[in-house]
């Protein structure tokens, strides 16, 4: 059996019908989107909010876009490498697609980048922190970036930390060893050492490890003020319990991701409590409208609310990301008139519009990333049942609490 498979379903909205894949023909004109994402296997978060995101996105534009019928072609990766791979493979030398949304996984989506080589076509990634990928991407115009790279994750809370409660404490690191805690360690470094913290601990453990508790125990012995953790999804679930279990004592802790989904709190339950991260989105922020695409990037709030009444669920930050970024490339394919994707990239160069995640706006990085956007991130903490802003101080709702 291939390592991949169409999944054939419609999706029937409230504005159309219209979520397709399959080698199907049609007489109208189609813009065809292939969707590699994980929609099973050790991602499968991201790659359900993705669909979910998408599901939206083609719903808002009522199915159609410029003239032609939305056609996205779903592909599972699995959540490996090799699934990544023989998706856009599939998609690029047998679909023949233009325009490409996901993976999400920072791994995946560096796994794809010499398949997508092949034949270059426009490529939404709404994921991948990794600056390994910001420096393979570098000079690319034809990659679209939606999501904050790995600094963003320790700029905000060592700052915020080190003006909460001064200079000097003592950091402990543990980090996964793949693509994703790998590329983090050097970033968690320098932005937590530049804050004036003190690096005491750096322990590695590998990615979906049962056991987490001699690196931990390692870490216990130096006495930290704060833990920081880089992995992600199954492996924030371990470490989080068994810190829980452990009683390390350590008054703050840090995730890189994990801490801001719902399906982690579900999963670890009181050993949420006081945990920190940074994060894009997050519901209930007051975000008005775009004045001149009101329907397609409404308020925060009437988005969430029709996307609550569709799923009965609260969306999380790969929900929302997916949805704009795919909303902005079908705002961009109207403006271009269709489905040419040199004249579609440059009408996404050129959009500026009020989104759910911040300001639409594709720039150039430092790192060589040619096409950046929605970089901007804020710093939560779990306090019990509720999510507090803690920084910046312009946008929070509350105080650092350390765990007791």
């Amino acid at each position: 059996m291939r390592a991949f498979r169409y999944i054939r379903h419609m999706v029937m909205g409230a504005l159309c019908g219209l979520f397709i894949t399959g080698g199907i023909a049609h007489a109208q004109k189609v813009i065809r989107i292939g969707a590699p994402l994980e929609l099973t296997g050790k991602f499968v978060i991201y790659g359900s909010q993705g669909q979910r995101g998408l599901e939206m996105a083609v719903e808002a534009f009522a199915g159609t876009v410029a003239g032609h019928r939305i056609e996205v072609l779903l592909r599972d990766i699995q959540s490996t490498n090799q699934g990544a791979v023989s998706a856009m493979t599939d998609l690029l030398e047998k679909e023949k697609v233009d325009f490409l949304i996901g993976p999400i996984a920072s791994g995946l989506v560096s796994a794809a980048v010499p398949a997508w080589r092949q034949r270059k076509p426009l490529w939404i990634v709404p994921g991948a922190s990794a600056l390994s990928f910001e420096e393979a991407i570098a000079g690319e115009s034809m990659v679209f970036h939606t999501y904050a790279w790995g600094y963003g994750y320790h700029t905000g809370p060592a700052n915020a930390l080190a003006a909460a409660f001064g200079k000097g404490k003592k950091v402990a690191i543990i980090y996964s060893d793949g693509a994703y805690g790998r590329s983090h360690l050097p970033d968690a470094r320098k932005h937590y050492t530049e804050a004036g913290f003190q690096i005491v601990a750096t322990e590695l453990v590998r990615e979906n490890a049962a056991d987490m508790n001699p690196a931990l125990q390692k870490i216990r012995l130096t006495k930290p003020d704060v833990l920081v953790a880089l992995m992600q999804t199954t492996d924030g679930i371990v470490v989080a319990k068994q810190i829980h279990v452990a009683k390390l004592g350590i008054p703050i802790l840090v995730g890189s991701a994990f801490p801001q989904f719902q399906t982690w709190v579900d999963a670890v339950g009181e050993a949420a409590n006081g945990w920190i991260t940074a994060v894009a989105y997050l519901a209930g922020q007051a975000v008005p409208a775009d004045p001149k695409y009101p329907r397609i990037f409404p308020a925060a709030k009437d988005w969430e609310a029709a996307f609550t009444k569709k799923y009965n669920r609260e969306p999380e930050l790969i929900d929302a990301m997916v949805y704009t970024s795919a909303a902005m490339l079908f705002l961009a394919i109207d403006r271009a008139g269709g489905g040419d994707k040199e004249r579609v990239a440059k009408e996404l160069r050129n959009l500026g519009v009020e989104t759910i995640m911040g300001e639409g706006k594709f720039v150039p990085t430092p790192g060589g990333a040619v096409n950046q956007a929605f970089n901007e991130m804020f710093v939560i903490q779990r306090q019990g049942d509720k999510i507090v802003t803690v920084w910046p101080k312009a946008r929070s709702n509350g105080q650092f609490k350390p765990i007791q």
